[in-house]
């Protein structure tokens, strides 16, 4: 597990999004997919799914993140735990019913 300040390019969905990550050392990831861990969002065509995008919009934007990376899943998007100001975005999702606990 590693943890970098990250900057968010867009929210693709309820769960999904696209951040550019500060590695240290003026090194940057830069447009790289990640998936938020634990938790699955309604699907984006339903109506629901569109209010969880919205939801993740509206708490990221203008909030200082920091994500912990997890291993990629089998889509090639990492799986990562976001935080905001320091709230967990997962937990505030399931919190606020824009998403589930996913079972593994």
């Amino acid at each position: 597990m590693y943890e970098y300040a990250a900057k968010l390019i867009r929210v693709i969905d309820g769960d999904t999004l696209v951040l550019d990550l500060d590695l240290g050392f003026y090194s940057w990831r830069v447009g790289q997919s990640y998936r938020l861990l634990r938790i699955d969002a309604p699907e984006l065509p339903t109506p629901e799914g569109k209010v969880a995008k919205a939801a993740l919009e509206a708490v990221l934007l203008g909030k200082a993140m920091t994500v912990r990376t997890y291993k990629a899943d089998s889509f090639g998007r990492f799986l990562a735990e976001v935080l905001a100001d320091h709230t967990n975005v997962s937990d505030w999702l399931v919190a606020n019913g824009h998403a589930k606990y996913r079972s593994y």
